[in-house]
């Protein structure tokens, strides 16, 4: 199966998720984080603290609830009617996921490891959901505690590096020194002071 992976902004967009189970609820959380409208469509809910800030509909499925949507996330029990929320998504222009369904999506939600904005995303085209689960357990065991504040730290030195190298390709060599695991370790003891030293040291070298 080919795919293309992205990491989308989703903030300021309408995202439509029907069903109000436990898996439904988890992606209502997810996208509330991720800063997009949501309008949640079910009878009933399997949590009511995670419709904060949430439009809400509770009724039965309707095409009309998926107005305007950009995403829509089909997280019913229901097979047959999860299909035909996609068949009316795609109508309207949204992109679908369903799930359990493979063959019903659009796109497929990856399992997800965060360190700040480290994001790792391990995904199987919907083919094996626990083998993305299991490997998301061995990934999260290696991936470092610091890297998030590690890649903070980066952000800076690069606008730093912008307004103090003209040259593009020394900017770019100076970043890659910057990004490896000698200068990891060397922030997790010292911190950012770590990585302006050898940044100025490679300015003063003349990398590349």
């Amino acid at each position: 199966m080919s795919l293309y992976p992205i990491m989308l902004k989703v903030r300021g967009r309408m995202a439509v998720v029907i069903g109000g189970g436990p898996v439904a609820m988890r992606k209502v959380r997810s996208l509330r984080k991720a800063g997009a409208r949501v309008r949640v469509v079910a009878e009933e809910f399997a949590d009511e603290t995670d419709l904060t800030n949430v439009e809400t509909i509770r009724q039965s499925y309707h095409a009309k609830f998926l107005d305007a949507a950009n995403l829509v996330f089909a997280c019913t029990n229901d097979q047959a009617l999860n299909a035909r929320i996609a068949i009316d998504a795609r109508r309207m222009g949204a992109l679908v996921n369903c799930v359990d369904q493979p063959a019903d999506c659009d796109f497929y939600v990856p399992a997800i490891i965060s360190r700040g904005d480290v994001i790792v995303a391990i995904g199987t085209g919907g083919a094996a959901p626990a083998l993305a689960a299991e490997l998301k357990k061995q990934i999260d065991l290696i991936l470092p505690d610091q890297i998030g504040e590690f890649t903070r730290a980066l952000a800076e030195m690069r606008k730093q590096l912008q307004t103090e190298v003209a040259d593009i390709q020394q900017r770019s060599e100076i970043m890659k020194k910057l990004s490896n695991h000698a200068s990891y370790e060397a922030f997790c003891r010292n911190g950012e002071s770590a990585l302006a030293k050898i940044s100025r040291e490679s300015i003063s070298q003349g990398l590349p």
